[in-house]
């Protein structure tokens, strides 16, 4: 029975320190997430250097950069975020990488002439490439469709083409008509 007792002893003292460190751990880990989230807040997380790997943090700086309209480097770490981050991140990482080429691409168009469309053309062609990314992770991820249907309608190339959607929902389809676009009728509109 002594043996017994002191077993269970050791034990409870074995949970009892594997109790603690754990809390010591998670303490430190909340520590440093309050830290980065008090950096957020205060709109300075782009200036901390080195950066963490946390997707979450490096999405975090690259939405505090786009604000600062500084796309270049807002875009390198939207695709840091994207390529690491878990499918929920990495669709809403796809998307704001698509508003900033969306953004560079109307900048570029603003300081472009009207014969020199390559660098606008590159930037948008990104961008719908990245809002079809979104898409096709979360195809419910409404503000990548929004965005992917004005993007088509707003280049320069097609601007005065009809677009219409397909019944693919990744992909747009020209229609060569009077410029308005067409709704297509579904069972899921109106009243049953």
């Amino acid at each position: 029975m002594a043996g017994l007792t002191r077993w269970t002893t050791a034990v409870a003292w074995l949970l009892l320190a594997a109790a603690l460190i754990a809390c010591a751990v998670f303490g430190a880990r909340w520590h440093a997430a309050r830290g980065i989230n008090a950096m957020i807040d205060a709109r300075t997380i782009a200036t901390l250097r080195p950066l963490p790997d946390d997707p979450r943090v490096r999405y975090a700086a690259a939405w505090d950069l786009e604000r600062a309209q500084n796309y270049d480097e807002a875009i390198r770490y939207y695709t840091d975020a994207q390529a690491a981050a878990a499918p929920a991140l990495a669709s809403h990482a796809w998307l704001a990488l698509g508003n900033a080429y969306f953004q560079q691409g109307i900048r570029a168009s603003r300081q472009t002439e009207a014969g020199d469309a390559a660098a606008e053309n590159a930037q948008f062609d990104l961008a719908r490439d990245a809002y079809r990314s979104a898409l096709r992770i979360d195809p419910r991820l409404h503000g990548a469709r929004y965005n992917l249907e004005l993007l088509e309608r707003l280049v320069p190339s097609h601007a005065r083409e009809g677009w219409r959607r397909n019944t693919d929902p990744i992909t747009i389809q020209p229609s060569r008509h009077n410029g308005w676009t067409t709704i297509q009728e579904s069972p899921k509109r109106g009243l049953p």
